[in-house]
């Protein structure tokens, strides 16, 4: 995502002109690479990153070792160093929209409940959801202000808003009703979450396993992963919350099951155990399903909302790190969290789940570097934008007030970097001490609870 944002600068600075003196994958010392004209391609030592250098950059200019050419940088017209420096970030923004409008029309298989309609199937006795005055066929048409909601945008925000009163309008019965949700909060590892007691409905023709839990009723029921679950009890399942309600009311007693495998109906039957307050067989299921369109227009506009789904979530989560509600230790990671994240994701989701979580790092790529702080891509915005308004009224700015800028913004992204790269190593450290409750969360967030 870095060399993408590098090349967005690199590929519009060549077109208007501006010496380009190195292209680099990485920092510090060169490692490889070959010229091409006036330009250094290479890959550096430390793997982190990348940079493009102009010639004739502001740090050039200010050391008195310009050379006065015409293709240097600060040579430039304002407008020109102005789209060279905000190209960095729109090449990021865009990549992340295309990411998954490209995966929409091609299709990819995605969580049922996050993209079928949000109506609720089951509300949890005495949770958030019942004392809200929720109730099960529910369809839920606006949430927290956002008309349409999808259950991805419900569940992301329920789990960042904790003991917040959030307004909720559903459809009962041809009525609109405004309710008032006020989500549980629930401490997970070192992070505080919301937990609404919504169980959404879920219209499946079947439910297919994906996974078993060793030592569980299913597997002892002969229960294998790839198994279609066609009925429970004699009834059909044509939703999930149907199973979850089979199991429930079983009370510890054997269930029946017609489980179809390679074309093969065969009963089996599993008696369910007492697990976190439910009864579970001890199976991951697999409630995805293909999303696919042919609509390029559709494509963007999905690129769009999932895109502005995480810019609010992000905006939300920093709100609440300012406000004191959320801590930045547990909130903020670097490099070292990113591969987490990354392998995890690649171990629940595959290839599609980690090349949407790349859109996501690119849109958070883009967004940062436009902020007003020097060095960033904004920070240099920003010097061009105050360069013209001072040039309206004939003045100029001083060589020593550039270099002081670049100096505070160096200095303030050092000290983010050694935040990040602190605290991923104080957590890697706790995870490592603390190993049994570390896989027991990583277990919770790979997969779905076995049922």
């Amino acid at each position: 995502m870095i060399v993408i944002h590098e090349f967005g600068h690199f590929i519009v600075a060549k077109m208007l002109g501006i010496s380009v003196e190195t292209f680099s994958v990485g920092f510090g010392p060169r490692i490889l690479g070959f010229r091409i004209g006036e330009t250094d391609y290479r890959v550096s030592a430390i793997p982190l990153g990348g940079y493009v250098k102009f010639r004739g950059e502001n740090l050039e200019m200010i050391q008195g070792e310009s050379e006065g050419s015409i293709d240097e940088f600060l040579a430039h017209a304002k407008w020109k160093r102005f789209l060279v420096a905000i190209a960095g970030p729109v090449f990021n923004i865009a990549t992340a929209l295309l990411i998954p409008a490209i995966g929409i029309m091609i299709g990819f298989r995605d969580s049922a409940d996050q993209v079928q309609q949000p109506i609720i199937g089951r509300v949890i006795q005495s949770s958030a959801a019942e004392q809200s005055g929720l109730l099960p066929g529910d369809r839920i048409i606006a949430y927290h202000g956002r008309v349409n909601p999808t259950w991805r945008d419900i569940e992301l925000d329920v789990m960042l808003r904790p003991e917040e009163d959030i307004p909720v309008v559903v459809e009962r019965s041809g009525q609109r009703l405004t309710l008032n949700l006020k989500p549980t909060g629930r401490q997970f590892g070192k992070e505080m979450v919301g937990e609404s007691g919504i169980e959404p409905y879920i219209a499946l023709n079947n439910v297919r396993v994906l996974g078993i839990r060793s030592g569980m009723p299913a597997e002892q029921a002969g229960i294998k992963a790839g198994d279609t679950i066609l009925a429970i009890n004699g009834q059909p399942v044509t939703a999930w919350h149907q199973f979850k309600d089979a199991l429930r009311t079983s009370n510890g007693q054997p269930v029946d099951l017609k489980v179809q495998r390679n074309g093969t109906v065969s009963d089996l039957r599993a008696t369910p155990v007492l697990q976190d307050g439910e009864y579970r067989l001890g199976f991951a299921p697999d409630l995805s399903i293909i999303v696919k369109t042919d609509s390029f227009a559709t494509a963007i506009r999905y690129g769009w909302e999932y895109n502005w789904m995480w810019m609010r979530l992000t905006g939300v989560a920093f709100k609440q790190i300012f406000n004191g509600r959320r801590s930045a230790r547990d909130a903020v990671g670097g490099p070292v969290k990113i591969a987490q994240e990354t392998i995890n994701t690649y171990d629940v989701a595959g290839w599609s789940g980690t090349i949407k979580l790349m859109g996501m790092l690119s849109l958070n790529l883009g967004i940062f570097n436009l902020l007003p702080i020097p060095v960033l891509d904004g920070g240099v915005i920003l010097l061009i934008i105050v360069e013209g308004l001072m040039g309206l009224v004939g003045m100029t700015l001083t060589m020593n007030f550039r270099e002081r800028f670049q100096q505070v913004g160096f200095v303030l992204v050092l000290l983010l970097m050694g935040f990040v790269f602190i605290n991923d190593f104080v957590n890697l450290g706790r995870s490592w001490f603390n190993k049994p409750a570390a896989q027991e969360q990583q277990l919770e967030q790979k997969s779905p609870p076995p049922k």
